[in-house]
């Protein structure tokens, strides 16, 4: 066989190779179906509804992301392998550590915890994630969103999901607060709503029960899309 012939068969075989290669996620439910995954976390999935909640706030391969007061990284591990290694996730503030020592036990490359959203580089984030935290800031919400500004990129999107209450403002006793207040604090920082979402609604709460002893996947919850204007 001459050179020429063998350089042939070998780049033939590369050829092949790169045909064949399998990504290490097929589809996005693969990424639910991950074994590095907590029992207790996949069976969040069906009330969660992570992958619909994400595709709602527009989050793709290759952003950058900011996955906001992220608790133990329910929502960071998804998103660091939605937006893959062309993307990036920032995550914090890690409160109570939890965050911390799963990525010690199981490292995501691109996910870096932060401990403010300040800390931010200007303009730098395609879509900023927060999950049940809001009806907590009180009065700390207004620097809160002042930093979401500061660090998303013109026309970024802050996405919101939170436990909904059916009485006027915030109900302190049940941890809650009413989708109006919400859309009024969000916007009086500079914010457009631009959508809201049903898809983790639940008639059946009674709204009587604080939003963790409801159970997390069973408590009615807005779901809120808003951006950054240009």
């Amino acid at each position: 066989m001459t050179s020429r012939s063998k350089w042939g068969v070998a780049l033939g075989a590369l050829a092949l190779v790169a045909v064949v290669a399998v990504p290490a996620y097929a589809s996005a439910q693969d990424i639910l179906d991950d074994p590095a995954r907590a029992e207790g976390e996949r069976e969040r999935d069906a009330g969660s509804k992570p992958l619909e909640v994400y595709a709602f706030w527009g989050i793709e391969s290759g952003m950058i992301v900011a996955d906001l007061m992220p608790g133990g990284g329910y929502n960071t591990f998804i998103l660091s392998k939605l937006v893959g290694d062309s993307g990036k996730v920032y995550a914090g503030p890690d409160r109570r550590g939890g965050l911390a020592e799963r990525l010690a036990a199981n490292p995501l490359d691109n996910v870096e915890i932060i401990g403010t959203a300040s800390e931010l580089a200007a303009e730098s984030v395609d879509v900023m994630v927060t999950v049940r935290n809001m009806h907590d800031l009180g009065d700390g919400a207004g620097g809160f969103l002042e930093a979401c500004i500061a660090a998303l990129k013109p026309g970024g999107i802050l996405g919101v999901v939170d436990a909904r209450t059916n009485k006027d403002g915030y109900d302190g006793d049940t941890h809650r607060i009413s989708q109006a207040m919400m859309v009024e604090i969000v916007t009086a920082a500079g914010f457009t709503l631009v959508e809201s979402s049903e898809m983790l609604a639940n008639p059946d709460d009674d709204f009587g029960k604080w939003e963790g002893a409801s159970g997390r996947t069973q408590t009615d919850r807005m779901v809120l899309k808003f951006q950054k204007g240009h």
